[in-house]
Protein backbone atom coordinates (compact mmCIF):
# COMPACT_ATOMS: atom_id res chain seq x y z
CA UNK A 1 0.00 0.00 0.00
CA UNK A 2 1.48 3.20 -0.46
CA UNK A 3 1.61 6.30 1.33
CA UNK A 4 0.72 9.91 0.76
CA UNK A 5 1.46 13.23 1.92
CA UNK A 6 -2.61 12.73 3.37
CA UNK A 7 -2.00 9.96 5.37
CA UNK A 8 -0.94 11.56 8.30
CA UNK A 9 -3.85 13.96 8.60
CA UNK A 10 -6.00 10.69 8.57
CA UNK A 11 -4.68 8.56 10.86
CA UNK A 12 -3.83 11.56 13.56
CA UNK A 13 -7.90 11.99 13.09
CA UNK A 14 -8.57 8.42 13.49
CA UNK A 15 -6.59 8.72 16.57
CA UNK A 16 -8.20 11.30 17.89
CA UNK A 17 -11.47 9.48 17.63
CA UNK A 18 -9.92 6.72 19.57
CA UNK A 19 -8.68 3.98 16.68
CA UNK A 20 -5.86 2.60 18.77
CA UNK A 21 -4.75 -0.35 19.57
CA UNK A 22 -4.96 -1.63 23.10
CA UNK A 23 -4.04 -4.86 24.62
CA UNK A 24 -4.04 -5.46 27.94
CA UNK A 25 -1.55 -8.47 29.87
CA UNK A 26 -1.27 -9.26 33.89
CA UNK A 27 -3.98 -9.88 35.91
CA UNK A 28 -6.78 -8.29 36.06
CA UNK A 29 -6.99 -5.38 38.96
CA UNK A 30 -9.10 -2.77 39.71
CA UNK A 31 -8.34 0.09 37.75
CA UNK A 32 -10.64 2.57 39.46
CA UNK A 33 -9.36 5.58 40.94
CA UNK A 34 -5.45 6.69 41.72
CA UNK A 35 -5.19 3.12 44.20
CA UNK A 36 -5.66 0.59 41.35
CA UNK A 37 -3.34 -2.24 40.42
CA UNK A 38 -3.13 -1.09 36.55
CA UNK A 39 -1.44 0.97 34.33
CA UNK A 40 -2.47 2.46 30.87
CA UNK A 41 1.42 2.60 28.68
CA UNK A 42 0.78 4.52 25.56
CA UNK A 43 3.60 3.36 23.25
CA UNK A 44 4.94 2.89 19.54
CA UNK A 45 4.01 -1.20 19.91
CA UNK A 46 5.63 -3.62 17.30
CA UNK A 47 8.76 -5.83 18.10
CA UNK A 48 10.04 -2.92 20.94
CA UNK A 49 6.42 -3.40 23.07
CA UNK A 50 7.02 -7.34 22.44
CA UNK A 51 9.89 -7.23 24.56
CA UNK A 52 8.37 -4.80 27.24
CA UNK A 53 5.55 -7.13 27.60
CA UNK A 54 7.70 -10.38 27.55
CA UNK A 55 9.87 -8.79 30.72
CA UNK A 56 9.09 -5.70 32.25
CA UNK A 57 5.04 -6.39 32.14
CA UNK A 58 5.93 -9.45 33.43
CA UNK A 59 7.99 -8.37 36.09
CA UNK A 60 5.11 -6.34 37.07
CA UNK A 61 2.52 -8.69 37.07
CA UNK A 62 4.03 -11.28 39.18
CA UNK A 63 3.56 -8.39 41.73
CA UNK A 64 -0.04 -8.03 40.65
CA UNK A 65 0.13 -4.88 38.44
CA UNK A 66 -2.08 -4.99 35.22
CA UNK A 67 0.13 -3.34 32.52
CA UNK A 68 -2.77 -1.83 29.55
CA UNK A 69 -0.87 -0.96 26.70
CA UNK A 70 -2.42 1.27 23.75
CA UNK A 71 -0.53 2.13 20.36
CA UNK A 72 0.55 4.53 18.35
CA UNK A 73 1.71 6.91 20.94
CA UNK A 74 -0.15 9.98 19.54
CA UNK A 75 0.64 13.19 20.72
CA UNK A 76 -2.61 15.02 19.86
CA UNK A 77 -4.78 12.64 21.01
CA UNK A 78 -2.41 13.01 24.29
CA UNK A 79 -3.57 16.68 24.48
CA UNK A 80 -6.77 16.19 23.98
CA UNK A 81 -6.92 13.63 27.14
CA UNK A 82 -5.49 15.98 29.13
CA UNK A 83 -6.88 19.13 28.26
CA UNK A 84 -10.21 17.16 28.59
CA UNK A 85 -8.68 16.45 32.48
CA UNK A 86 -9.35 13.03 32.55
CA UNK A 87 -6.65 10.96 30.77
CA UNK A 88 -7.00 7.37 30.44
CA UNK A 89 -2.55 6.75 29.94
CA UNK A 90 -0.50 6.91 32.54
CA UNK A 91 2.97 6.22 30.67
CA UNK A 92 3.72 7.93 27.68
CA UNK A 93 6.47 7.16 25.21
CA UNK A 94 7.86 10.34 24.33
CA UNK A 95 10.70 12.30 22.97
CA UNK A 96 13.08 14.00 25.14
CA UNK A 97 12.37 17.57 23.67
CA UNK A 98 8.82 17.08 24.32
CA UNK A 99 9.29 16.10 27.23
CA UNK A 100 11.38 18.84 28.21
CA UNK A 101 8.99 21.43 26.43
CA UNK A 102 5.55 20.03 27.38
CA UNK A 103 6.65 19.31 31.12
CA UNK A 104 4.23 20.76 33.36
CA UNK A 105 1.44 20.74 30.85
CA UNK A 106 1.06 17.43 29.25
CA UNK A 107 3.70 15.94 31.56
CA UNK A 108 3.75 15.35 35.29
CA UNK A 109 7.36 16.59 36.98
CA UNK A 110 9.39 12.99 38.17
CA UNK A 111 10.15 12.19 41.62
CA UNK A 112 13.23 10.91 41.44
CA UNK A 113 12.92 9.63 45.13
CA UNK A 114 11.01 6.80 43.76
CA UNK A 115 13.08 5.87 40.34
CA UNK A 116 16.02 3.49 40.43
CA UNK A 117 18.58 5.72 38.58
CA UNK A 118 21.10 3.27 38.57
CA UNK A 119 23.13 3.26 35.29
CA UNK A 120 22.05 6.19 33.61
CA UNK A 121 23.16 9.06 31.79
CA UNK A 122 22.16 11.36 34.44
CA UNK A 123 22.47 14.04 31.20
CA UNK A 124 19.62 12.21 29.61
CA UNK A 125 18.12 12.79 32.96
CA UNK A 126 15.22 15.97 32.74
CA UNK A 127 12.44 16.92 34.82
CA UNK A 128 9.36 14.86 33.32
CA UNK A 129 11.30 12.45 31.23
CA UNK A 130 13.08 9.47 32.29
CA UNK A 131 15.79 8.14 29.75
CA UNK A 132 14.71 4.15 28.38
CA UNK A 133 16.62 3.61 25.43
CA UNK A 134 19.39 4.58 22.86
CA UNK A 135 19.47 4.87 19.41
CA UNK A 136 20.53 6.56 15.78
CA UNK A 137 18.66 7.44 12.49
CA UNK A 138 20.66 5.61 9.70
CA UNK A 139 20.10 5.73 6.08
CA UNK A 140 19.02 2.00 5.05
CA UNK A 141 18.76 0.76 1.20
CA UNK A 142 17.68 -2.27 -0.84
CA UNK A 143 20.68 -4.42 -2.21
CA UNK A 144 18.47 -5.30 -5.24
CA UNK A 145 17.83 -1.84 -6.51
CA UNK A 146 21.39 -0.81 -6.46
CA UNK A 147 23.64 -3.68 -6.66
CA UNK A 148 27.24 -2.18 -6.72
CA UNK A 149 26.80 0.79 -6.61
CA UNK A 150 24.82 1.70 -3.48
CA UNK A 151 24.64 4.85 -1.65
CA UNK A 152 27.06 5.64 0.99
CA UNK A 153 26.43 8.85 2.57
CA UNK A 154 23.45 11.19 3.39
CA UNK A 155 23.92 13.40 -0.05
CA UNK A 156 23.37 10.14 -1.51
CA UNK A 157 19.96 9.93 -0.45
CA UNK A 158 19.32 13.64 -1.36
CA UNK A 159 20.44 12.97 -4.79
CA UNK A 160 18.06 11.32 -7.13
CA UNK A 161 19.91 11.68 -10.31
CA UNK A 162 22.40 9.51 -9.75
CA UNK A 163 20.48 6.98 -7.12
CA UNK A 164 16.67 7.32 -8.43
CA UNK A 165 14.38 5.22 -6.31
CA UNK A 166 11.65 6.13 -3.52
CA UNK A 167 12.38 7.24 -0.68
CA UNK A 168 10.62 6.58 2.92
CA UNK A 169 10.89 9.84 5.31
CA UNK A 170 8.56 9.51 8.77
CA UNK A 171 6.37 12.44 8.11
CA UNK A 172 7.34 14.15 11.32
CA UNK A 173 10.26 17.11 11.81
CA UNK A 174 11.30 14.66 15.07
CA UNK A 175 12.88 12.19 12.77
CA UNK A 176 16.04 13.77 11.17
CA UNK A 177 14.49 14.83 8.01
CA UNK A 178 15.79 18.49 8.26
CA UNK A 179 19.01 17.48 10.57
CA UNK A 180 20.24 15.02 7.28
CA UNK A 181 19.06 17.35 4.81
CA UNK A 182 21.46 19.58 6.33
CA UNK A 183 24.12 17.18 6.47
CA UNK A 184 23.90 15.91 3.22
CA UNK A 185 24.65 19.71 1.63
CA UNK A 186 27.84 19.94 4.05
CA UNK A 187 26.61 21.37 7.44
CA UNK A 188 29.32 19.78 9.81
CA UNK A 189 27.29 18.01 12.36
CA UNK A 190 28.40 19.88 15.53
CA UNK A 191 27.06 23.20 13.21
CA UNK A 192 23.64 21.92 12.57
CA UNK A 193 22.03 24.18 15.39
CA UNK A 194 20.12 26.65 14.98
CA UNK A 195 18.57 24.32 12.08
CA UNK A 196 18.71 27.00 8.91
CA UNK A 197 15.25 25.38 7.74
CA UNK A 198 15.97 27.48 3.93
CA UNK A 199 19.05 25.17 3.48
CA UNK A 200 17.12 22.23 4.99
CA UNK A 201 14.01 22.83 2.79
CA UNK A 202 16.08 23.46 -0.68
CA UNK A 203 17.98 20.07 -0.23
CA UNK A 204 14.12 18.66 1.03
CA UNK A 205 13.04 20.01 -2.67
CA UNK A 206 15.35 17.43 -4.35
CA UNK A 207 14.06 14.55 -3.58
CA UNK A 208 10.08 15.52 -2.75
CA UNK A 209 8.27 13.98 -5.58
CA UNK A 210 10.56 10.71 -4.47
CA UNK A 211 9.33 10.63 -1.33
CA UNK A 212 6.60 8.58 0.10
CA UNK A 213 5.70 9.81 4.03
CA UNK A 214 4.99 7.41 6.91
CA UNK A 215 3.39 7.69 10.76
CA UNK A 216 4.39 4.87 12.12
CA UNK A 217 6.95 2.30 12.76
CA UNK A 218 4.85 -0.71 11.32
CA UNK A 219 4.63 1.21 8.11
CA UNK A 220 8.61 2.05 7.76
CA UNK A 221 8.99 -1.69 8.29
CA UNK A 222 5.79 -2.10 5.91
CA UNK A 223 7.77 -0.27 2.99
CA UNK A 224 10.38 -1.87 3.06
CA UNK A 225 9.37 -5.62 3.37
CA UNK A 226 7.15 -4.57 0.54
CA UNK A 227 9.92 -3.10 -1.50
CA UNK A 228 8.25 0.34 -2.63
CA UNK A 229 10.39 2.04 -0.79
CA UNK A 230 14.25 1.93 -2.23
CA UNK A 231 16.06 4.15 0.63
CA UNK A 232 14.82 5.38 3.87
CA UNK A 233 15.76 7.55 6.91
CA UNK A 234 15.06 4.76 9.09
CA UNK A 235 14.72 3.83 12.92
CA UNK A 236 17.27 0.94 13.09
CA UNK A 237 14.69 -1.21 14.81
CA UNK A 238 12.02 -1.41 12.05
CA UNK A 239 14.51 -2.07 9.30
CA UNK A 240 15.75 -4.70 11.47
CA UNK A 241 12.35 -6.03 11.34
CA UNK A 242 12.09 -5.63 7.32
CA UNK A 243 15.58 -7.30 7.30
CA UNK A 244 14.09 -10.25 9.29
CA UNK A 245 11.01 -10.86 6.42
CA UNK A 246 13.57 -11.20 4.28
CA UNK A 247 13.87 -7.44 2.88
CA UNK A 248 17.60 -7.55 1.39
CA UNK A 249 18.90 -4.25 2.96
CA UNK A 250 22.25 -2.72 3.70
CA UNK A 251 22.89 -0.13 6.48
CA UNK A 252 25.00 3.34 5.44
CA UNK A 253 26.17 4.85 8.35
CA UNK A 254 27.32 8.04 7.35
CA UNK A 255 27.07 10.92 10.56
CA UNK A 256 24.49 8.69 11.98
CA UNK A 257 22.48 11.04 14.35
CA UNK A 258 22.23 9.90 18.07
CA UNK A 259 18.61 9.94 19.71
CA UNK A 260 17.30 8.77 22.65
CA UNK A 261 14.04 7.88 23.87
CA UNK A 262 12.12 8.92 27.11
CA UNK A 263 9.37 7.86 29.39
CA UNK A 264 6.98 10.37 30.72
CA UNK A 265 4.12 10.27 33.17
CA UNK A 266 0.84 12.00 32.02
CA UNK A 267 -0.50 14.99 33.55
CA UNK A 268 -3.55 13.83 36.03
CA UNK A 269 -2.58 10.01 35.01
CA UNK A 270 -4.63 8.00 37.51
CA UNK A 271 -2.48 5.56 38.78
CA UNK A 272 0.80 7.15 39.29
CA UNK A 273 2.42 4.51 42.05
CA UNK A 274 1.87 2.14 39.45
CA UNK A 275 3.36 4.20 36.95
CA UNK A 276 6.25 4.50 38.72
CA UNK A 277 6.64 0.78 38.80
CA UNK A 278 6.36 0.35 35.09
CA UNK A 279 9.22 2.95 34.79
CA UNK A 280 11.36 0.90 36.89
CA UNK A 281 10.66 -2.07 35.14
CA UNK A 282 11.15 -0.72 31.92
CA UNK A 283 14.62 0.40 32.63
CA UNK A 284 15.54 -2.34 35.19
CA UNK A 285 18.25 -4.72 34.01
CA UNK A 286 16.06 -7.60 32.89
CA UNK A 287 14.28 -5.29 30.64
CA UNK A 288 17.36 -3.37 29.13
CA UNK A 289 19.33 -6.52 28.62
CA UNK A 290 16.13 -7.99 27.00
CA UNK A 291 15.97 -4.80 24.53
CA UNK A 292 19.64 -4.87 23.39
CA UNK A 293 19.51 -8.78 22.69
CA UNK A 294 16.41 -8.52 20.60
CA UNK A 295 17.01 -5.27 18.55
CA UNK A 296 19.10 -3.22 17.36
CA UNK A 297 19.69 -0.31 20.35
CA UNK A 298 21.38 0.51 22.90
CA UNK A 299 20.69 0.15 26.51
CA UNK A 300 20.09 3.49 28.38
CA UNK A 301 21.28 1.60 31.53
CA UNK A 302 25.54 1.64 31.16
CA UNK A 303 25.79 -1.75 32.83
CA UNK A 304 23.99 -3.68 30.33
CA UNK A 305 26.47 -5.06 27.43
CA UNK A 306 25.61 -4.51 23.76
CA UNK A 307 24.13 -7.47 21.82
CA UNK A 308 27.04 -9.96 20.52
CA UNK A 309 24.35 -10.95 17.71
CA UNK A 310 26.09 -10.34 14.13
CA UNK A 311 22.49 -9.54 12.47
CA UNK A 312 21.37 -7.13 15.07
CA UNK A 313 24.39 -5.38 15.32
CA UNK A 314 24.57 -4.57 11.65
CA UNK A 315 22.04 -2.16 12.77
CA UNK A 316 23.42 -0.71 15.53
CA UNK A 317 25.68 2.53 14.87
CA UNK A 318 29.17 3.31 16.50
CA UNK A 319 32.19 5.04 16.43
CA UNK A 320 33.97 2.58 14.58
CA UNK A 321 31.24 2.13 12.17
CA UNK A 322 30.64 5.99 11.30
CA UNK A 323 31.59 7.71 8.38
CA UNK A 324 32.82 10.84 9.99
CA UNK A 325 31.82 11.61 13.48
CA UNK A 326 28.34 10.25 15.43
CA UNK A 327 26.19 13.29 15.30
CA UNK A 328 24.61 14.52 18.31
CA UNK A 329 21.17 16.01 18.97
CA UNK A 330 20.19 19.06 20.29
CA UNK A 331 17.64 18.01 22.44
CA UNK A 332 17.60 21.72 24.38
CA UNK A 333 16.92 23.53 20.73
CA UNK A 334 14.00 21.07 19.75
CA UNK A 335 12.14 21.23 23.01
CA UNK A 336 12.04 25.38 22.26
CA UNK A 337 11.47 25.04 18.56
CA UNK A 338 9.79 21.96 17.91
CA UNK A 339 6.23 24.31 17.36
CA UNK A 340 8.03 26.33 14.95
CA UNK A 341 9.51 23.59 12.94
CA UNK A 342 6.75 21.51 13.11
CA UNK A 343 4.48 24.46 11.22
CA UNK A 344 7.90 24.26 8.67
CA UNK A 345 7.63 20.69 8.02
CA UNK A 346 3.93 20.72 7.64
CA UNK A 347 4.03 23.12 5.06
CA UNK A 348 6.73 21.84 3.09
CA UNK A 349 5.02 18.42 3.14
CA UNK A 350 1.70 19.88 1.92
CA UNK A 351 3.15 22.49 -0.15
Amino acid sequence: MRHNRHLGTALALASLVGLTTTACFGPVGNSAGGGGQSVVFSNTGGALAEVFKQNAYAELSAKGITVSEESPNNEAKLTAMVQGGKPTWDVFYSTPYTAMGKCGTLFEKIDYTKIDTTGLDKAQLSDCGVPVLNSYFVLVYNKDKYGANPPTSWADFYDPVKFPGTRGIMNSPKDAGMETALLASGTPGDQLYPLDYDKAFATLDKIRPNVRFYDTGAQQTQGLQSGEIDMMLAWPGRAYDAAKSGAHLGVVYDKPLKYYDVLTIVKGAQHRDQAYALINALIGAKNQQAIVDRLPYGATNSQIPRSSNPDIDAFVADDAKAKGTIVVRDNDWWAKNLDDATRRWTKWVNG
